[in-house]
């Protein structure tokens, strides 16, 4: 039972802390904030003169929100790592944003001079409205984007089995030999040539970069004091490279298999173990990318 819990906790999620969406879902917050206290208050004899009181709370609630959301992200980016995002840390947000909200709760009752209960109370009242409709709309989105990730996958390995079939050369024609690419250092120094066969995938490591690739079908790897961006260049030239996440750029004729997940999908690369990430923001771009190549 335990290990179960633990597995599902750790299950990748992927949430959008973009401050366009955050203050989407916000007002949307606002908005349920507002008509469940309508209707909760509904009964009262003085519920209408209560409005206003309603309206206090969904602004609040807005901003909180909107604080937590796309705030505190940008002030903790390595907690707030897409690629390590689990549900297990979402649902530890969830209970920070909620803590906001009713600390923004607690000032408004203290500024109007109204019956105040011990934050306590006020924390468990919110988490009691908030928690469940926030988690389970955000866990019905990730089954969404889970389900597509997966069926792409699914039809992408297809594609891969399609690229990976021998080519039979035109004799009519001369064949053209590959363009190679060479990859420098910031200082020129170091240089590396390679095939765009040989190249296997490129890793960002801090200031250096790791390039993966093949010398005689043994993998190599050799770093260089260079960016992604600059290797990204070298090889613009050939539609076979494809930048699939902040951190890596692949080769993919060089991509056997592709599974997917809620955050994207992962590559399983030929001569390397190594798995890849392709993040949410690349997977249309990825997707056009390799419909291009069939």
């Amino acid at each position: 039972m335990i290990n179960r819990v633990r597995t599902w906790l750790n299950r990748p999620l992927a949430e959008d802390f973009s401050f366009k969406n955050q203050s989407t879902l916000s007002v949307q917050a606002g908005i349920y904030v507002f008509l469940f206290l309508t209707v909760f208050n509904a009964g009262w004899a003085d519920w209408q003169s209560r409005l206003w009181m309603h309206v206090l709370f969904a602004i609040g609630c807005v901003f909180s929100s909107v604080l937590a959301n796309a705030a505190i992200p940008r002030l903790f980016p390595v907690l707030y790592d897409e690629d390590r995002w689990t549900v297990g840390r979402h649902i530890v947000h969830v209970l920070v944003v909620l803590l906001i909200i009713s600390i923004g709760n607690q000032l408004i009752v203290w500024s109007l001079k109204l019956p105040a209960p011990s934050f306590l109370t006020m924390y468990g009242m919110v988490t009691a409205i908030g928690f469940f409709p926030i988690f389970m709309g955000v866990m019905v989105a990730e089954r969404r984007r889970l389900k597509r990730n997966l069926a792409q996958a699914s039809q992408l390995n297809k594609q891969l089995n399609e690229l990976h079939q021998p080519n039979v050369p035109d004799t009519a024609n001369v064949p053209e030999l590959p363009r190679g690419i060479l990859l420098t250092s910031d200082t020129g120094k170091e240089r590396l040539s390679l095939l765009p066969n040989q190249l296997i995938y490129v890793e960002s490591v801090g200031n250096y970069v790791e390039v993966h690739w093949l010398n005689f079908m043994f993998p190599q790897k050799t770093v260089l004091r260079s960016t992604l961006k600059d290797v990204e260049a070298a090889v613009a030239h050939d539609p076979q490279f494809f930048r699939c996440h902040r951190a890596f750029l692949v080769n993919l004729r060089a991509v056997n298999h592709t599974t997917g997940n809620s955050r994207g999908y992962q590559l399983t690369m030929s001569g390397s173990n190594r798995e890849i990430p392709v993040s949410r923001s690349y997977l249309v771009s990825f997707d056009e990318r390799m419909a291009q190549l069939v």
